[in-house]
């Protein structure tokens, strides 16, 4: 076996044992002897390297390889070094020389040549360093740049292969068989299973080993679990039983996500424990998505639960989802023709998985829907099923929005009587088993239900502003100003957060309105306002000031404006004139907000009685976190004769194993076939930008949100729940959410702050932007910099 020395070393010992790679020359010295005569050693240089024509003087410290550290990346090398420039040789060497401290003793340093030409550089790992289980993980970049544009975090195409190693099939990539192939041999070799590699392959497709050493066992967090094999191999038997046809949908296959629709990674995250998962199952995605969808003018998926459970990490079934956005009026032949079509383009575009209704799904008429439905032609649709389509689209549109008889009007109606339904429900001498069981029963019928409505409303409105925009209707400031006039909670929540720091606004008063709140909605685990508020709102002088100062002069559109988006609605037939429809998006977008308040605090309550009742049974919040919500509410329509803590305790025991199983699990945010569930690409998704700002500030990542001043900071935080309204008290400069679609609550609301925000911007930007120091964001020209 190939024993592990420094860098140099351990390349010196693999040059002319590898197969499947090639390892580069190298002229390798040590700080003595440079020190002695640096210019024989830079003569020695050039003399061995004599076919080279640029260098590269790289880092080979001692403790750059340890067991316990890798020091990656904490030593300099310097590349692109022409042959003939003794002196830039001499400097560079110098520079990486003193990266080793002072004093460092005799440290290696050796110099190789230059690779160019390079189609695809990146780094390996023979385990996966999130969970420690046995996957072939290749993180690389195929913009043709240089070898560092992973390692560096700057990669124009980053991506990431995961491939369980007893998977046999094929990989489909003959580039990324290379990399697993040296992987194995690697393997092999030196006898780890858990190794770094860095390497490149040139445009003679040639694979060059740069670096391999042990992953240090600090990367390595042991969530290995037993049965792993079965485990993934029931999840591939469900994705295959999911992709069968069904009689009653249509669409010939399905594909898995975690954003589209609903989208539960942004509301419960990808590893909920079982009371945020059962809670958010039962009270929208089990049936209440599909009602609202039915009673909006949609087919009828009441029968058809719209989350799928993988031992606990939620995935929307994209087909159910498809079929809940094709209007009832639709034949079933088109029907099953776009439900084809709709998921062979998520295939196609992944990143779409977040856009799905503005980039994939045509379900609602706006201004240019005309210009966008018109691509179904390309597709194999003829003139007369995308009329059948556009008309179908029309009717339900206009059924929606209608100025007097609006089906969302009665949503409003229902929201506004919840409020008093909860409290009757919490003054009431019933058990606190019974009275969470009739609030998540209220809570449904008059919160989530009405919610629901009134979000598709928004969406609606929210669609056609974007193609007034879409067709200079409407200018982008003018877009902006609309959206920042709104009066929605959020604006609402920072104006009395002001206020109570002016002292015009007492503590009580501000926390008897928002004190439900929480940044994980479902989570009881998440303080609530009221209990954590010097956590959330701890005073500091400079941040009573606003972001910006705001204009007294109410926002109104332009008269000419007006009169173009009258004719506009007149010739799509919209049986609206420009007046209703901005009355409908203002009332639409605000009552979703205010609906989404209301319900909450019906949720908040049911959290915090089941925490009162696990109390009683001194059952901590850590393990009512894994209770079924559907074991509490058995417990009000039956009788066991068991122990009521012994039936809880049993289910939470239960759950718990489960969710220890989930954190060990890799699964891919898109699955679109079985075989996803062992191989999996992971790409940089395309950010949701919010605003057409552009600013700079420092960084502050969700870890230390309570630990420092967030004023004037890009905040990045992985999942941005609603309940997170308190960082706009904060006067951020910017959100970045790793999680989250254009049409999210949280964009909303960064929208009418007027927050320059990325919502959504998938694992690798979030990876490389959040472990930045600074960065510079132009939402207007969707780019984001790295300053350092």
């Amino acid at each position: 076996m190939i024993k592990f020395g420094t860098k140099a070393e351990t390349l010196q010992v693999l040059k002319g044992k590898l197969k499947t790679a090639l390892v580069l020359d190298a002229y390798v010295f040590t700080t003595d002897d440079w020190n002695q005569s640096p210019d024989a050693v830079c003569d020695a240089i050039k003399n061995y390297l004599r076919a080279a024509r640029l260098f590269i003087v790289r880092s080979s410290a001692s403790s750059e390889d340890t067991s316990e550290s890798s020091n990656a990346g904490h030593f300099l090398s310097i590349g692109n070094i022409p042959v003939d420039d003794k002196a830039l040789l001499f400097e560079s060497i110098q520079k990486v020389i003193r990266s080793y401290g002072q004093n460092p003793g005799s440290e290696q340093i050796l110099v190789q040549e230059h690779l160019v030409g390079i189609r695809m550089s990146g780094v390996a790992f023979t385990k996966d360093i999130d969970t420690g289980n046995d996957y072939y993980v290749v993180n690389y970049d195929e913009s043709n740049s240089t070898t560092n544009t992973v390692t560096g975090g700057n990669g124009k195409d980053l991506k990431t292969f995961y491939r369980w190693k007893k998977f046999t099939g094929a990989i489909g990539n003959k580039s990324i068989e290379k990399v697993v192939s040296l992987m194995q041999e690697l393997e092999i070799l030196t006898g780890e299973n858990a190794l770094d590699i860095e390497f490149a392959i040139d445009d003679q497709d040639r694979l060059v080993l740069f670096q391999v050493r042990k992953l240090t066992g600090i990367l390595l967090k042991n969530r290995l679990v037993e049965d792993y094999e079965n485990f993934l191999l029931k999840i591939y038997k469900k994705v295959q039983k999911l992709n069968l046809p069904h009689p009653n949908l249509y669409g010939s296959k399905t594909v898995l996500g975690i954003m589209p629709d609903w989208n539960p990674a942004e509301i419960i995250g990808t590893k909920p424990g079982m009371l945020a998962l059962s809670l958010y199952k039962e009270l929208i995605t089990d049936s209440i998505w599909a009602y609202q969808r039915n009673n909006y003018g949609y087919k009828n998926l009441r029968s058809f639960p719209l989350l799928i459970s993988l031992f606990g990490q939620p995935y929307v079934d994209v087909r159910v989802s498809f079929n809940s956005f094709i209007p009832a009026k639709v034949p079933d032949e088109l029907s099953h023709k776009l439900a084809n079509y709709y998921i062979r383009q998520l295939e196609d575009y992944p990143s779409d998985h977040d856009k799905i209704e503005f980039n994939i799904v045509y379900s609602c008429t706006n201004l240019d829907l005309e210009q966008r439905i018109s691509r179904l032609s390309e597709f194999g649709f003829t003139p007369s099923e995308i009329n059948i389509l556009q008309k179908a689209l029309l009717d339900l549109t206009n059924s929606i929005i209608h100025p007097a008889n609006g089906i969302y009007k009665k949503d409003i109606e229902k929201i506004n009587v919840l409020d008093q339904r909860r409290q009757a429900i919490l003054d009431s001498e019933m058990s606190q088993v019974d009275k969470i069981y009739w609030l998540i029963e209220e809570c449904k019928r008059y919160g989530t239900l009405p919610f629901a409505g009134l979000a598709r409303a928004a969406f609606i409105g929210m669609q056609f502003l974007k193609s007034c925009l879409n067709l200079e209707i409407i200018s982008a400031s003018e877009y902006d100003q609309f959206l920042g006039e709104l009066n929605t909670v959020s604006k609402q929540l920072k104006t009395d957060h002001q206020k109570f720091q002016s002292g015009t606004l007492n503590k009580s008063e501000f926390l008897k309105k928002y004190g439900h709140l929480r940044p994980g909605t479902y989570d009881i685990l998440s303080d609530r306002y009221d209990v954590a508020f010097d956590k959330y709102f701890a005073f500091s002088e400079n941040q009573s000031a606003p972001n910006e100062k705001t204009s007294t002069v109410p926002f109104a559109f332009r008269k000419e404006t007006l009169e173009k988006l009258d004719l506009a609605l007149q010739q799509n037939k919209i049986g609206v004139n420009a007046t209703q429809l901005i009355e409908f998006i203002t009332t639409a977008i605000e009552a979703r907000e205010h609906s989404k308040f209301v319900f909450t605090k019906c949720l908040s309550d049911i959290l915090e009685l089941i925490a009162g009742f696990g109390e009683y049974l001194s059952i901590p919040r850590s393990d009512l976190a894994h209770v079924d919500i559907s074991v509490l509410l058995k417990l009000y329509s039956s009788v066991d004769e068991r122990d009521v803590k012994e039936i809880l305790m049993s289910n939470i025991n239960q759950n718990k194993s489960l969710h220890s199983i989930l954190l060990a699990i890799k699964l891919p945010y898109l699955i679109t076939k079985p075989e996803d569930v062992y191989q999996f690409y992971s790409g940089n998704d395309e950010p949701n930008y919010i605003t057409h700002k552009n600013i700079v500030a420092a960084v502050e990542t969700q870890e230390n949100l309570f630990n420092s001043s967030l004023e004037g900071k890009i905040v990045c935080v992985q999942s941005a729940d609603p309940g997170f309204d308190w960082l706009f008290s904060k006067n951020i400069a910017g959100l970045i959410t790793l999680y989250g679609g254009v049409n999210s609550h949280m964009a909303i609301r960064c929208a009418e702050l007027r927050l320059p925000a990325i919502i959504g911007c998938g694992e690798n930007n979030y990876k490389m932007w959040s472990t930045a120091n600074t960065l510079e964001i132009d939402c207007g020209n969707k780019l984001v910099k790295i300053i350092n």
